[in-house]
């Protein structure tokens, strides 16, 4: 069975055309921006949205687990004694409680995707498979991406590279489009910040843009206070390789309300989105592979 924190349809920048994203669960990175922190976890995760809470504490009555409990006035999970049964989510009147994560056969996550093979046909669009870190779950992962292909599908993988060179060589022949996310090229500011393993990082961006280099767009996050000034030299590092395209994303914020809702603390939460102007400063670097 397969780790599944979302399945979004009609997405539309996660590949060429319309496409459905699946969003799979597991990530080895800790990425202190990251947009998507309920999917780091391969398990289910308890939310708590304290907006629409309307403090009954029917929630801490039932967990069989005493996982919950309410001090202050305030909400308190005990996210280790926590085993995503689910009997706060069904008792909770304001819906102020979600679980994500889900269980399902590749069978039933194609299932849902082949929903808008039409869709894909005519704006040339296809399945993404995303994260976490989409090959976090190995065998498991690559059955999918099996079964995707034999489906017709055109595959996309959003990836960290962050996986060990064996799995990703695996996967290479299920995966028409790699969207591989490069996010620092001094390997110990990547490890400290993102506790990445740099090695396995550059060994298979190499491999796979030494295979497929057409095959290959570089992602690169422009994060304030981590990457501002490496972003150059992560450009050039991208262009050397002859891939199809670099796409530089700015920082944003989005994913704050998850991370508030996992009663996590957001590092960035004074940190405002970067707007695409500020991306300017990157432009002749980019210009000569068509930005």
């Amino acid at each position: 069975m397969i780790k599944v924190s979302n399945i979004e349809r009609f997405a539309t920048h996660d590949g060429p055309g319309i496409r459905t994203a699946v969003f799979l669960k597991g990530c080895p990175l800790c990425c202190p921006w990251c947009a998507n922190p309920e999917a780091k976890e391969p398990r289910p995760v308890l939310m708590y949205k304290e907006s629409v809470c309307l403090r009954c504490r029917r929630c801490e009555a039932v967990c069989p687990r005493h996982a919950i409990q309410w001090q202050n006035d305030a909400f308190e999970a005990d996210r280790n004694a926590c085993t995503a049964c689910g009997e706060c989510v069904r008792c909770c009147p304001g819906s102020a409680l979600s679980l994500n994560g889900t269980e399902m056969s590749a069978e039933e996550i194609l299932r849902i995707v082949l929903k808008d093979s039409d869709y894909y046909e005519e704006s040339g669009g296809g399945v993404t498979f995303s994260g976490g870190e989409p090959l976090f779950q190995g065998q498991e992962a690559i059955a999918l991406f099996a079964k995707a292909k034999e489906a017709g599908l055109h595959t996309a993988a959003e990836t960290t590279g962050n996986v060990p060179a064996s799995l990703m060589k695996q996967a290479e022949p299920y995966i028409d489009l790699f969207l591989f996310d490069l996010k620092h090229t001094d390997p110990a500011v990547l490890k400290t910040v993102t506790h990445a393993v740099p090695e396995q990082i550059f060994e298979n961006f190499e491999y796979l843009t030494s295979l497929r280099p057409s095959d290959v767009i570089a992602r690169i996050p422009v994060i304030p206070g981590f990457n501002q000034d490496a972003v150059e030299d992560l450009i050039a590092y991208a262009k050397s390789r002859h891939i199809k395209a670099i796409h530089l994303l700015p920082y944003h914020n989005l994913g704050k309300a998850k991370w508030h809702q996992l009663q996590k603390p957001y590092c960035y939460d004074d940190i405002p989105a970067l707007k695409k102007e500020e991306l300017e400063r990157y432009c002749d670097a980019l210009v000569s592979i068509g930005g």
